[in-house]
């Protein structure tokens, strides 16, 4: 039961439908206009294709914000300018996305920029209680609270940014993640004694999955044209800054960026232990992932690679629901135990296919 509307829901019915129109048209213009990415060793498509779709998502999430603000602003909260920090700090994520897309800047350059900024904002939004339930809780200095913030919002958006190599498969679960982010807000933003410091991202969020929706269908099924590192840096700081801006307000904890992202984060994490164990370079790009040997040796579809990982990104976040459902109607925090069995159920699945992967390439081989 919605105790109350932080943001009306008619203005966030046209947050979504406004900015996935917007998007779709500008998206068309990236199709006709914009940079193309030309098939090379390391991707998986084998036709020049457009690569400036996220530039579409970020002018269609700011379009959509701007417009509603203004013509609306008489029914939007305030929320003490924490929405606007968090749109600032994704659209400059982003912008250095789009000149990566163009120009293939210095992948250290580009860690170091990702580091700056993102201390800025942890310096802000910083973690300094950490609640692992059943009573068990830690506080960090503040420094200390910042710098592990930081490292959260650097991994996070590497995270999304390294699984963006297959239509679909991210956009689809940055959509997924958003939407969770907006219902989340809807439903437990009204018990928290600060509710309306999460109306600005409410609306970021709503106006963001509406842009996403309306980008889709152009990268999966039609493939023509990836969100490129502007879409992934400008989404994944959406998704790892607003978990900050929810927590700050007091709707949820810092494990629901582990839920969001589990699927994602696993293969991001097992493959750099991976590649570490074998010697070989992490900022070297690569097709060690498992969704690419997977497209690789077992099935070409990136349609079906992409409803395989949104299964399981919508099944993460649903235990993240159920869990924090568990902890308001019972007071049993159940949040990280419960993500850590996860990871771990995850990371067993991740082994087996591996495994299985590297048998059937030897068989084959053989």
């Amino acid at each position: 039961m919605i105790k109350f509307w932080i943001i009306p829901p008619l203005i966030l019915i046209a947050a979504l439908v406004i900015s996935a129109l917007t998007s779709a048209a500008l998206t068309q213009l990236a199709i006709r206009g914009g940079p193309v990415d030309r098939p090379r060793a390391r991707g998986s498509h084998r036709t020049p294709t457009a690569t400036s779709g996220g530039m579409a998502i970020m002018a269609a999430t700011a379009l959509g914000i701007g417009l509603l603000s203004l013509l609306l602003h008489s029914q939007l909260p305030r929320d003490g300018g924490h929405g606007f920090a968090l749109l600032i700090y994704a659209v400059l994520l982003g912008l250095s996305g789009a000149l990566d897309d163009i120009f293939a800047l210095n992948a250290k350059f580009k860690l170091i920029f990702q580091i700056v900024l993102s201390l800025g904002f942890a310096a802000a939004y910083p973690i300094v209680q950490i609640d692992f339930g059943f009573g068990a809780s830690i506080s960090l200095w503040p420094w200390l609270g910042m710098i592990g913030t930081a490292l959260w919002l650097v991994l996070g958006l590497n995270t999304i940014n390294f699984m963006d190599g297959s239509n679909g498969l991210a956009i689809g679960s940055q959509s997924i993640a958003l939407g969770l982010m907006v219902i989340m807000i809807i439903v437990l933003g009204p018990l928290s004694s600060k509710s309306f410091d999460a109306a600005g991202l409410l609306l970021i969020c709503a106006c963001a999955l509406g842009a996403h929706l309306g980008f889709l269908p152009f990268n999966l099924p039609l493939g023509k044209v990836f969100q490129g590192d502007a879409g992934s840096l400008f989404g994944g700081a959406l998704i790892t800054g607003g978990v900050l801006l929810m927590v700050h307000a007091g709707v949820t904890s810092l494990w629901l960026g582990g839920y969001v992202l589990a699927p994602l984060l696993v293969d991001v994490l097992l493959t750099l232990a991976l590649r570490a164990k074998s010697g070989a370079r992490l900022f070297e790009a690569h097709k060690d992932h498992l969704y690419q040997q997977w497209l690789i040796h077992k099935d070409p579809s990136h349609l079906n690679m992409a409803l395989r990982v949104w299964a399981l990104c919508a099944f993460s976040g649903a235990v993240g629901l159920l869990m924090r459902y568990i902890h308001i109607e019972t007071g049993v925090n159940l949040r990280f135990v419960a993500l850590v069995a996860l990871f771990w159920l995850l990371a067993a699945g991740w082994l087996w296919l591996r495994y299985k992967i590297s048998a059937d390439s030897a068989v084959k081989t053989a």
